[in-house]
């Protein structure tokens, strides 16, 4: 099953003096404590790098795909098989409860805890590496020829939701934009699936005449 953490004193016994309840609850807090972003430009000889990230250090965000709802808890059917750590008598340290339990059914106690990931992360946007073809190959005047490869999104570093899930960490909704989300605080930024960030690789050539 799903373990909280108790807040309250304990017996002489070690028993805890009260059952878990609204006492334990925790406050977390859902704004990042820093973002910003950056982007350079380098060249040489003909070749140019160029490339734009963004960082978030702090906050929290909330995944319809881990919550009350979604399939990846509800391990009720076949899910396009998806790979759960899920509880099993030889994977005792996994992060889900075992499926269809005797006791914990389909929808265990405490499960929208599941959804609610560290908000920070550090992307990169952008990479571009181009080429200036007058350097080497191209005499023609009044005509430069540029050829460039740009990758989007290629990589997410020190992002607890990334790792756990291969998903762009950027929210793009609201809590009560997701009703996956199980009816969150508005104001908690959501990772929804209807449109999610995907790597896109573009080669191109730019002309000047």
């Amino acid at each position: 099953m799903i373990k909280v953490k108790y807040t309250g004193d304990f017996n002489p016994d070690g028993t805890p003096v009260r059952q878990i309840g609204s006492a334990d609850r925790q406050i977390m807090d859902v704004d990042p404590d820093l973002q910003g972003g950056f982007d350079s430009r380098v060249s040489y000889k003909g070749f140019d790098l160029s490339f734009i990230g963004g960082f978030q250090i702090g906050g929290m965000l909330v995944s319809t795909l881990n919550g009350p709802s979604s399939y990846l808890n509800l391990l009720t059917g076949r899910r396009g098989n998806i790979k759960v750590d899920y509880w099993t008598s030889d994977n005792t340290d996994a992060k889900y409860p075992a499926p269809n339990g005797v006791i914990v059914a389909d929808n265990p106690k405490y499960l929208s805890t599941m959804q609610y990931f560290s908000g920070s992360y550090l992307k990169m946007r952008t990479i571009s590496l181009g080429y200036d073809l007058n350097q080497s190959l191209i005499k023609i005047p009044d005509l430069r020829m540029r050829v460039y490869f740009t990758v989007q999104n290629p990589f997410v570093l020190f992002s607890e939701f990334t790792k756990e899930m291969g998903m762009d960490p950027e929210t793009n909704s609201y809590g009560n934009q997701n009703v996956a989300t199980g009816g969150v605080n508005s104001r908690i930024l959501t990772v929804g699936f209807n449109a999610p960030s995907t790597r896109n690789y573009v080669i191109g050539v730019n002309l000047t005449f």
